[in-house]
């Protein structure tokens, strides 16, 4: 049970390792739920079809999650949202802080195109919307050893596994009463996950804002999409609040480009309608744009009065070099007003450093990374996070890159998260029993016009690997879905 206070320890949490016998049958329970709940992914060798799904990367328990790191993510994500609503409309600023990164990353020069053609012929969207993710790391402090929140990035496009997540919470409460944890712990150490629905109320309130019950939401998706049953459980908690399913499109930017067209009003018109809502499930990474074609594509969305999620200005405020130009003195506090609520957001900030310069601090910085590779991380300007370059494939790319390309990455305080232990299940692989770190993204969204968006946070994804794994996809199988067991230090 839990404390007479009510608080939930670590000791509340189930024993492990669990009996062979006992983690057996919970594994074939895990994989029946799944595929009955729709927690499945497709086939990697399949990622065109649906046909044949497989169980999503699990954790078969969930995982301790110190309370207060947890509440703090959450208490600060209204505010993180409501930071990048107002960067966003900050043209001048993200043209200026792009500058030098523009002249080595190609797809951040052509997203800066885009927005000083916005810039140039105005807004035309009356209102934007922002659906994010922030992502954290329960990070060790050296010095005090106790555990902080330390932000790794913002997901604005990138933001799925919120479907899983939240069925993945369902299964663990199933499990946990399955292993006679109480109920009273089970209530105070599993948090409600619901990010569904608000991600689904975001789009419906934009849908109606436009005003018009025939007006598309055009999903924009990737040419091949192996999580795609995650994304389409966001499309039918749509129909449920009233967007009809013959209103709802899904278009890769390929066939954006062959079907999308501007009206002397410049309404975005597809199939003889207008759109409202631009949602993009792609667009993220250089890859998604093959050709001139989808570049073209875009820029035709962004110049049209279809709401698009995000919209150019938050995607470019999107970037690395965003977050580590924040992190320098003053400039937090130019688009967060109140010091109070500076101060909470700056306090999950982790060590950021430009390298597009050639002055004495950058080159300190890069002698140091190298001297210590085991202190940084090497990351890439666009989201998703998959390519960062972490120990000796980083000293070596960071003596081999050409001084005019180092714009297009930022170095990173290499956290130290909190280690735990946990069963990892993947299909049609034993399962395992490993030591693995954590990742908690919370959810929420800034819907409105410049001066007064609406804020809401709603529903989290946890995802852990194993300790010594760098990467952290879990479409790419390096990481699994996971849920915080929170508990409170005595």
């Amino acid at each position: 049970m839990a404390q007479k206070d009510g608080r939930v320890l670590l000791l509340n949490a189930p024993r492990l390792p669990l009996p062979e016998d006992k983690v057996k049958e919970l594994a074939g329970d895990l994989h029946d739920y799944a595929h009955a709940h729709g927690l499945v992914m497709r086939l990697s060798t399949d990622k065109m079809s649906s046909e044949v799904c497989q169980t999503t990367p699990l954790t078969l328990l969930p995982s301790p999650f110190p309370k207060n790191v947890f509440d703090e993510a959450v208490r600060i994500q209204n505010l993180y949202a409501s930071l990048y609503h107002y960067i966003a409309y900050d043209f001048d600023f993200l043209i200026d802080i792009h500058k030098n990164v523009v002249k080595t990353d190609e797809f951040t020069r052509k997203m800066i195109e885009i927005l000083k053609k916005v810039k140039e012929q105005g807004l035309k969207q009356p209102v934007t919307l922002a659906i994010q993710r922030s992502d954290y790391m329960c990070h060790k402090d050296q010095s005090s050893a106790e555990y902080d929140l330390k932000q790794i990035e913002i997901n604005n496009i990138a933001s799925s596994m919120g479907a899983h997540a939240e069925r993945l919470t369902q299964w663990h409460i199933r499990v946990l009463k399955a292993l006679d944890v109480p109920d009273d712990v089970i209530r105070r150490a599993i948090p409600e996950n619901k990010p569904i629905p608000m991600i689904a109320e975001a789009l419906f309130k934009a849908w109606s804002h436009f005003n018009n019950p025939d007006a598309w939401v055009l999903v924009v998706v990737e040419n091949v999409n192996q999580n795609q049953i995650d994304q389409r459980h966001v499309e039918y908690e749509l129909e449920k609040l009233g967007v009809p399913m013959t209103r709802i499109i899904r278009r890769t930017l390929t066939q954006c480009y062959e079907q999308l067209s501007l009206n002397e009003s410049s309404e975005l018109i597809i199939d003889g309608k207008p759109v409202a809502i631009v949602y993009f499930r792609a667009g993220y990474s250089p890859d998604h744009y093959q050709s001139d074609k989808e570049w073209e594509a875009r820029e035709r969305m962004e110049l049209s009065t279809a709401i698009k999620t995000p919209w150019i200005g938050l995607q470019v405020a999107n970037t690395k070099k965003t977050q580590q130009v924040l992190s320098e003195d003053g400039v937090l506090e130019r688009f967060i007003g109140k010091p109070r609520e500076a101060r909470d957001i700056r306090r999950s900030f982790a060590g950021m450093w430009a390298l597009e310069n050639s002055d004495e601090v950058t080159l300190k910085v890069v002698q140091g990374a190298q001297k210590h590779p085991e202190a940084f991380v090497l990351k890439p300007q666009t989201e998703g996070g998959a390519a960062l370059h972490t120990g000796d494939e980083m000293v070596q790319m960071l003596k081999e890159l050409p001084e005019e390309e180092r714009g297009a990455y930022i170095l990173m305080e290499k956290l130290r998260p909190m280690i735990i232990e946990n069963y990892l299940v993947f299909a049609r692989k034993p399962v395992t029993f490993a030591k693995a770190v954590s990742e908690l993204g919370i959810y929420g969204y800034a819907f409105g016009a410049k001066d007064a968006p609406e804020l809401k946070t709603a529903g989290h994804l946890l995802r852990s690997k194993p300790e010594s794994t760098a990467m952290g996809g879990v479409a790419a199988g390096y990481a699994v879905v996971d849920t915080p067991f929170l508990y409170e230090f005595i």
